[in-house]
């Protein structure tokens, strides 16, 4: 009882930690269960050594009142003695044989003394009288104690010497012995009365009764402790047989078998709950997927086909309009000539166009080489747009510090023809376009940056796909090619919408795509 206690009132200070986030960090408190546990398994041991400190310290300063109380009692049963022996003295009491009666003086002296033993002492002829009315055994006890005669002795002697009282103490295992002497009267040199009483500090009803204590606590708190020890250690076998199950690296949770822990239990049955869920949930959203993608496939492919149907209709309208003024003129060979001419010449057109579109949907094999000197690069391909750029100044930007890349430089060179033409297209005269190249978390961005009018909104978000164009004079293929390019590096394609124009940018892997 005492340790669920001592548990629910460390949850309940966890439960106050959560409530009140605003303490320092440093008196912040654990957040694990098994590092409250642990807090609260030390508790436990910390009040056990407290618990048992205390009674321990208690017990002894018990012993010391006890030996105090001890110490005034003898002192005032030799003060009785010393009175009663007066009547003896000065004749006033003897026994049968007409001596005086020194036993019945120490007796009733002694007799308001529970546990204290004493007698008189002469010099020159040892013990005058004894007695021990309090004693617990048969009968009544008038011999001297033989092993402490030599102490007493000697206490006496030296009160007798010294004409003063004398308290001498001797601590032992089991007890603490007790003798005080005081001197007779002046008159009567050589003789004194003497008390003697024993502390027991083992053995005895106070040591058993705060021993009995200190036991009973000290078993509560270590059991205590013991049973959340117990409880700690099954707490962490669990949640690591737990922990190991969710680390297996499946994609969906795993069912989680149950623990026998009660609390530990409704935690694995709401995990494994989630997981059905999550299972439920991923597969629902695979399919939504997959309709998703089939529909967008579909909807490129429409716009491809539409495409198709549009670049190719033009070619096809002028081929069917020279055949027919030939058929019509058939005897005039200059005619004739002149229609097959056209005819070839449309034929070629959609040659061309049908070549881009392939490009611009399949994937070719990338023959990467060291580029060392990238700012050449870039000039290079700038160059060969001056005189169509007209006054649209192109310009490079590239780091001096810029390292080594790799890339097909064919398939790169041509994608980047396509976003500066495509610059040029989209830009007033005047503006600047800008190439430029960095390297940015190990990858390389080459960027064509104008300032035209930028995308129209309607086609932004098929910007990359085939024929998706916002020019009317426009096949709609440049920007998929590039797009294509850079994905076969293992990159991608990107563009920026600013306030002021539009960036492209060409992102691929500084090295072999892996």
């Amino acid at each position: 009882m005492m340790g669920f206690g001592h548990s629910q009132f460390c949850d309940n200070i966890r439960n106050e930690n959560y409530k009140n986030r605003s303490l320092p960090w440093s008196l912040a408190l654990p957040r694990s269960i098994v590092a409250w546990f642990v807090v609260c398994w030390g508790l436990f041991l910390v009040a056990a050594l407290v618990v048992g400190a205390m009674l321990v310290a208690l017990y002894k300063e018990t012993t010391s009142q006890r030996t105090e109380r001890a110490a005034a009692s003898l002192g005032r049963a030799c003060e009785a003695i010393v009175r009663e022996m007066r009547s003896p003295l000065q004749g006033g009491t003897t026994a049968a044989s007409g001596a005086p009666d020194f036993l019945s003086s120490v007796t009733r002296a002694l007799e308001p003394f529970v546990g204290v033993e004493g007698g008189v002492w002469k010099t020159s002829s040892g013990s005058l009288a004894y007695a021990f009315p309090s004693y617990e055994g048969s009968g009544q006890k008038t011999d001297l104690p033989q092993a402490e005669e030599p102490t007493i002795r000697q206490v006496v002697e030296t009160a007798i010497m010294g004409h003063r009282p004398v308290e001498w103490k001797r601590d032992a295992r089991s007890q603490i012995l007790l003798i005080q002497a005081c001197p007779l009267a002046d008159g009567d040199a050589g003789m004194a009365a003497w008390t003697m009483t024993r502390v027991v500090t083992v053995g005895g009803r106070p040591f058993l009764l705060a021993t009995t204590g200190l036991a009973f606590l000290l078993i509560v708190l270590l059991g205590s402790a013991a049973l959340l020890a117990r409880v700690l250690w099954r707490w962490s076998q669990r949640l690591r047989t737990v922990e190991s199950a969710l680390a297996t690296g499946a994609e969906d949770l795993p069912v989680l078998q149950l623990t026998g822990q009660r609390d530990l239990d409704r935690i694995v049955k709401a995990i494994n709950g989630a997981g059905a869920k999550a299972l439920e949930s991923r597969r629902r959203t695979e399919s939504l997927q997959q309709r998703i993608a089939e529909s967008e496939r579909l909807a490129a492919l429409g716009r491809v086909a539409a495409g198709v149907a549009h670049e190719i209709r033009n070619p096809i309208a002028a081929m069917r309009l020279k055949a027919e003024n030939a058929l019509v003129n058939g005897a005039d060979p200059t005619r004739s000539a002149d229609a097959l001419q056209v005819v070839v010449e449309q034929v070629g057109r959609m040659d061309q166009l049908l070549k881009k579109l392939l490009r611009s949907v399949q994937r070719s094999e990338i023959r990467r080489e060291p580029i060392t000197e990238m700012r050449e690069f870039l000039a290079a391909h700038a160059s060969l747009f001056r005189e169509q750029a007209g006054r649209r100044p192109i310009s490079v930007d590239v780091p001096d510090s810029l390292a080594s890349v790799e890339f097909d430089t064919a398939a790169v060179g041509g994608a980047l023809d396509n976003l500066i033409l495509n610059a040029i297209q989209n830009s007033r005269d005047g503006t600047p376009i800008v190439l430029g190249a960095s390297i940015e978390a190990g990858r390389l961005r080459l960027s064509v940056l104008d300032a035209g009018d930028g995308v129209p909104e309607v086609i932004r978000a098929h910007l990359f796909e085939p024929f998706a164009t916002g020019r009317p004079d426009g096949t709609g293929l440049g920007l998929a090619i590039v797009r294509e390019v850079a994905e076969a590096h293992g990159g991608s394609a990107q563009v920026q919408h600013r306030h002021d124009g539009t960036t492209f940018i060409l992102d691929i892997p500084i090295g072999p795509h892996q």
